[in-house]
């Protein structure tokens, strides 16, 4: 599908669920992350993960990334598995491709020399002419709105400013899975209301969202089901999915 300034809704004819995670355990160190989770995501599907602080909802948008890999079980992306081993070859570019991750802390995201330089890294990694690169880059930067940040260096840039950069280092490659860690946090009320703004236009453009957050207006929002992490319950009138990790 080419890259447009617009977003537009898409349609997925296949009946194969885009995520599937099976008894996946995760651990640091022998510390336990992630214990037995099984979960399935569809395309276009808009998931809240919500739970305390060290449940293992950053760690669970890592794995789906291709960041960190099951110890027990599986995970499947469209039918294939992602695991250390297939992340060693070209299926690596393709999930890279596909899933893009937006970090909580934006300057953990942003290494490069220019505004323009990042939005331009993840299309000249996947290897597309060097017109199609500066049509992306030209595209995304109009529609967030960060024309005039294209020569700034990320470094001087203020926290919202940050972040729209590194949505636009995302979105240039024109992913299917937007994962989010904790959007909102540390945005001031303007940025705060764009980016909610943002994540709808987002979902109604059927990209598949998968946000972790303990902002209650933004799940209210977005949340097609909640996923919770941890022991915590609630939100017992919505449809849910409830993970003991």
């Amino acid at each position: 599908m080419s890259h447009k300034a617009s977003l537009h809704r898409q349609q997925s004819a296949s009946s194969v669920p885009l995520i599937e995670l099976e008894d996946f355990c995760f651990a640091y160190e022998q510390n336990p992350v992630l214990r037995h989770i099984t979960l399935t995501i569809n395309a276009g599907d808009s998931v809240v993960l919500m739970g305390d602080n060290g449940s293992g909802k950053s760690t669970l948008l890592k794995a789906l990334s291709g960041l960190a890999f099951a110890q027990r079980g599986s995970y499947r992306f469209c039918g294939e598995e992602v695991s250390e081993r297939t992340m060693r070859g070209s299926f690596a570019k393709r999930l890279h491709q596909r899933v893009g991750f937006i970090f909580q802390d934006s300057d953990s995201q942003l290494f490069c020399p220019s505004v323009e330089d990042e939005i331009a890294f993840g299309p000249r990694q996947m290897g597309l002419p060097e017109e199609e690169v500066l049509r992306r880059v030209d595209d995304t930067s109009r529609l967030l709105d960060i024309e005039g940040l294209r020569t700034r260096a990320p470094y001087t840039l203020s926290g919202g400013e940050k972040k729209r950069v590194a949505i636009a280092c995302i979105l240039s490659m024109n992913p299917d899975v937007f994962c989010f860690d904790e959007p909102l946090a540390g945005l001031d009320a303007k940025t705060r209301a764009w980016l909610l703004g943002f994540l709808k236009q987002l979902k109604g453009a059927g990209k598949t969202l998968v946000i972790a957050t303990h902002d209650q207006s933004l799940a209210d929002e977005v949340a097609d089901y909640f996923v919770y992490m941890g022991d915590s319950h609630g939100y017992e009138d919505r449809p849910h999915v409830h993970i003991n990790s």
